[in-house]
């Protein structure tokens, strides 16, 4: 175990971890209770590594025992949902920053909207606007009769605000961006942007190397 831990540079404790959760192949013991790891277990450990730089703990946990179970095809569907996944997030990501980044050059249709009628065009609860009011993302307005409305630029911060919610962006974030005057916020939602499409590339880059250490491992167990 001692050899081990080196060459892969994680504690006793992790591997042990990995072998209590059934992510390895059988690790043989001497008489005395030590572990005798193999060239097989060796590569599982760099692919649970490798595969959990750029899968959710859960996805990389279930494709090393689907490998160990001999189900192959399954762990490639598996492998697949999660590409499809990370696909649909960019995808997301890059509608969201040609309408947020056109928002501000566009005058709207309904310059002044009741929070029911908000709600209906940002797609969210009611519930959802008052609690940005609340925390002092969106200004209402209030008529004679004590109803919320909100003007244009309420109305495009709200857009950016359902859209930014897409992005991983938590509500505070968000907060600091719309306290920036207008061309300042459009440089800081260009810098989002770039951030998190980097991100997202990197994740791929990430995915792609799990997967080769990973089919490199599925070989191995095929071979054995």
């Amino acid at each position: 175990m001692k050899q081990m831990t080196a060459l892969i540079k994680v504690s006793d404790t992790t591997l042990k971890r990995y072998e209590n959760f059934g992510l390895l192949p059988e690790v043989r013991k001497t008489a005395g209770g030590q572990r005798r790891y193999q060239e097989i277990h060796r590569q599982a450990f760099l692919t649970i590594r490798k595969l959990l730089q750029g899968f959710e703990i859960a996805t990389a946990y279930e494709l090393m025992r689907l490998a160990k179970a001999g189900e192959f095809s399954q762990s490639y569907w598996l492998i697949a949902q999660a590409q499809k996944q990370l696909v649909a997030d960019e995808e997301i990501l890059q509608q969201n920053r040609t309408f947020i980044l056109s928002l501000p050059q566009e005058h709207l249709k309904q310059q002044r909207l009741r929070i029911g009628e908000l709600a209906k065009l940002a797609q969210v609860e009611t519930s959802a606007i008052r609690y940005w009011e609340e925390r002092g993302l969106i200004i209402s307005q209030r008529e004679g009769n004590g109803y919320r409305y909100y003007e244009e630029k309420e109305i495009k911060k709200t857009l950016i605000i359902t859209s930014l919610r897409k992005t991983i962006y938590a509500i505070e974030e968000i907060k600091k961006l719309l306290a920036n005057k207008e061309p300042e916020t459009i440089q800081k939602l260009k810098h989002h942007f770039l951030e998190t499409k980097a991100k997202i590339d990197e994740k791929l880059a990430k995915q792609l190397e799990g997967i080769a250490a990973f089919m490199s491992y599925c070989a191995m167990l095929k071979g054995s």
